[in-house]
């Protein structure tokens, strides 16, 4: 496979099959892995069935959520060695449906042993990730804005910083913590969790998802058990679908944030003995430190150190990086990029951050820094759908928090 067709696959609408409804409930309730969470289950909404993405959407969300995962003496080789995997991971298949379906490539199918599982696990972050965009939007109540590893948080004692944006730990949890912007009121956000699993064998998806819901309520916010998503990804030979559900709530609450409340949340710690901390000041000190995530993902150093709590900074060092600021179709965005050559043919890659969310991220303000998010996330959904440019050089995919992630395609000088 060439970059040519690469590209073609990553940045073309595929048909994702899947399944979310009663009889997936009866089947995951047989299995001996299920454990019944404590809210009620149920289909997942806007994931009943089959789904439209772009595959370079599901690979933008990897890079932005695992990242926090790697010290920067492993960073590069990781980025270099998952982005050349994946670009060619996949191949179109259109013996199912209109759209093209996601095979493996026959690149993929050489990945074997652990190297393979890894693979299924990854591509499960990936599309758990973006299921979980589409089933914040399909909810009509938010726009997901940040994802953020629970498991790196708890290490932290802290959403990537110090003490606690979770406060109360189950012996099985969630993978991620869930932050969307609630689409009737600017200034509050909602809360929800992610488990998500992949697997390279449909047999076995049914039984990593009964064991992936019985996992959603082993987190509390604000002494309640957020809204939860669990998924299964399935990377098989032949054909890439999804199981999931999801657990109502039927009076989900939204938190007020502001400026004023993110920065006192500064040096914010949760102690096992106090009895005072509100939902709102969790969601304000998960907010802040998901900014030091947003300027990681963009190489702002000093928005790092801005933002970021004294655990994450302990935890996470980086080397200067060249940065630089490139037109893309949402705008100008600031950030790094990594340059591979493949024969006649370079691949860049450019992991950025919308200019006037970067600007603020290297100010002082959280108030600004807010709006600054809330304008790009509205430019973003003003902009879907629009015709893009076939065959172009260059594919890109944003999220509603400001990154931008693109690879841009060239001849070698």
């Amino acid at each position: 496979m060439d970059l040519e067709e690469a590209f073609t696959v990553v940045d073309t609408p595929v048909h994702l099959a899947g399944q979310s409804d009663d009889a997936l409930l009866r089947q995951i309730r047989r299995r001996k892995e299920f454990s019944a969470p404590r809210s009620t289950l149920s289909p997942a909404t806007g994931l009943e069935k089959d789904i439209h993405l772009r595959p370079l959407e599901a690979l933008h969300w990897l890079s932005y959520v695992t990242r926090p995962r790697y010290q920067d003496d492993v960073l590069d080789r990781y980025l270099w060695w998952g982005l050349l995997r994946y670009l060619g991971f996949f191949t179109h298949d259109y013996s199912h449906s209109r759209l093209p379906e996601l095979a493996l490539s026959d690149a993929g199918r050489r990945i074997a042993g652990n190297q393979r599982r890894v693979t299924s696990e990854e591509m499960g972050i990936a599309f758990g990730a973006a299921l979980a965009a589409r089933w914040f939007g399909e909810t009509g109540a938010a726009t997901l804005r940040t994802v953020v590893d629970i498991d790196v948080a708890l290490d932290a004692r802290f959403v990537f910083g110090p003490s606690t944006a979770v406060e109360h730990i189950g012996t099985r949890r969630p993978d991620y913590l869930l932050i969307g912007g609630d689409q009737r009121d600017p200034g509050r956000c909602r809360l929800r969790v992610l488990e998500c699993k992949g697997t390279k064998t449909p047999g076995n998806a049914v039984s990593q998802l009964a064991r992936a819901v019985g996992q959603l309520d082993g987190v509390t916010v604000g002494s309640r058990v957020p809204r939860g998503l669990a998924t299964s990804m399935v990377t098989g030979e032949s054909r890439t679908s999804y199981l999931a559900l999801n657990t109502e709530d039927d009076d989900e609450p939204s938190y007020e944030v502001d400026g004023d409340t993110i920065d006192r949340v500064g040096n914010f710690r949760f102690l096992s003995d106090r009895v005072d901390v509100t939902a709102a000041e969790i969601t304000s000190a998960s907010i802040r430190a998901s900014w030091a995530m947003l300027a990681d993902f963009g190489g702002n150093l000093p928005a790092i150190q801005r933002w970021a709590p004294e655990v994450m900074l302990d935890r996470i060092r980086r080397r200067p990086r060249v940065r630089e600021t490139f037109e893309t179709p949402v705008g100008p965005v600031r950030g790094t990029s990594l340059d591979f050559g493949f024969g006649r043919e370079r691949l860049v890659v450019r992991y950025g951050v919308a200019v006037p969310v970067d600007d603020q991220l290297s100010g002082d303000s959280a108030g600004e820094l807010l709006e600054a998010q809330q304008e790009f996330a509205d430019r973003l959904e003003q902009s879907r759908g629009s015709e893009r440019p076939p065959a172009s050089r260059e594919v890109y995919s944003a999220t509603a928090d400001g990154t931008v992630f693109s690879l841009v395609r060239g001849e070698r000088g």
